[in-house]
């Protein structure tokens, strides 16, 4: 019997939440994906028509939060409303609330990609590829409606933020505050930093911000931040998210 497209779709979303209940108490290395077949229901040759490899399962669970991010910013309607640094603010939060029910799973992804980076990199390109996009389309819209400058170097842009959203979440991985209210302090203070570089067009600055992110697991000086806040204000209507000029 032929199975449709929305069956398929169900049916790989079913092995990736198998994958991370599995993978979570297992770990990556002992898991296997017999035991995330048996866990989603579907027979030990079946789970390979979708992922070839236990990489590609656990790295096909970060695209898929990436699209469910993507989907759910699509879904606010007043989005395109929100100014640049509400909407990136946005898109980390939401990254952030949609991963905390995987979160151990998240830190077997951090070990293999930083325990075998060139492996680890390669897989996670679609995971960057979907999460930068979302940036393009932001900073793109805010440069239409005037709402920041013409951007330096415009192109580095979205990588950096993908590498600042990498240190968020290691950081956030760390968080033993209760409710993560250090992470909640490090977004709100480097997400008007940020606002402020892209308003000035300071990419110099912005660069230096992503090598402070890693250096020093960011709240060390956290009181430095107090001060450098200031928010932009919309010139003109910018267009509905992941819609196109």
């Amino acid at each position: 019997m032929k199975i449709n497209e929305q069956d398929k779709q169900l049916t790989k979303v079913r092995i990736l939440a198998a994958a991370v209940d599995v993978i979570t108490i297992r770990g990556f290395k002992n898991a296997t994906m017999r035991e995330i077949a048996k866990e989603a229901k579907v027979g030990d040759a079946t789970i390979y028509n979708y992922f070839p490899t236990k990489e590609k399962v656990l790295y096909g669970y970060c695209e898929y939060v990436q699209q469910q991010v993507m989907l759910e910013l699509k879904e606010i309607s007043n989005f395109h409303e929100y100014s640049l640094q509400e909407q990136l603010q946005q898109l980390v939060e939401t990254n952030l609330r949609l991963w905390l029910p995987a979160r151990e799973f998240l830190q077997q992804v951090f070990e293999l990609s930083f325990g075998a980076p060139v492996v680890g990199f390669t897989h996670i390109e679609e995971t960057k590829r979907l999460f930068t996009t979302m940036v393009v389309d932001m900073l793109d819209a805010a440069l239409e409606a005037g709402e920041i400058p013409e951007q330096p170097y415009r192109e580095l842009l979205p990588r950096l933020f993908w590498d600042y959203m990498t240190g968020i979440l290691a950081y956030w991985l760390k968080d033993t505050s209760e409710g993560f209210a250090n992470t909640t302090q490090v977004i709100d203070r480097s997400m008007e930093i940020i606002a402020n570089i892209l308003q000035s067009g300071m990419v110099g600055k912005l660069l230096d911000l992503v090598s402070f992110l890693f250096r020093t697991h960011i709240m060390t000086h956290a009181d430095l931040l107090k001060n450098m806040t200031q928010t932009p204000e919309l010139v003109t209507a910018k267009r509905r998210f992941m819609e196109g000029k």
